[in-house]
């Protein structure tokens, strides 16, 4: 085999996720659109690698679900992963339908097992 055949074999592809912004996350990242955006990463990329694509530094304190499990910035990304970000926010408990940590991860839940194929 030729060099350039095998260095084209071993060359990793890159991953795609799908990323929602709560609301007040989007307020902190003028331009944000709402709904799920697509981000393309390295392979091998971590959630970190994801928050500083978007332009999330380190200060700033957002909870992230991965897949419906919550996740820190040091977690491995997967091609096709589901990520959830929300920031905390001042005030009350929630209101019914509101995002919370916890809504965000039942929710990617939920769509997850409704888009997986039934046997």
């Amino acid at each position: 085999m030729s060099r350039l055949h095998d260095a084209a074999r071993t060359e990793a592809r890159p991953i795609g996720v799908s990323v929602i912004l709560s609301a007040g996350l989007r307020r902190l990242l003028p331009g944000s659109p709402d709904g799920p955006q697509r981000r393309t990463l390295a392979a091998g990329a971590t959630l970190g690698d994801l928050l500083a694509a978007i332009g999330i530094t380190t200060a700033t304190d957002v909870t992230a679900a991965v897949d419906g499990e919550l996740a820190e910035r040091g977690t491995p990304l997967r091609d096709g992963a589901e990520v959830m970000l929300l920031v905390p926010m001042e005030g009350g408990a929630a209101a019914e339908g509101e995002a919370t940590t916890r809504n965000a991860v039942k929710v990617v839940a939920v769509n997850r097992e409704r888009s997986s194929p039934k046997p």
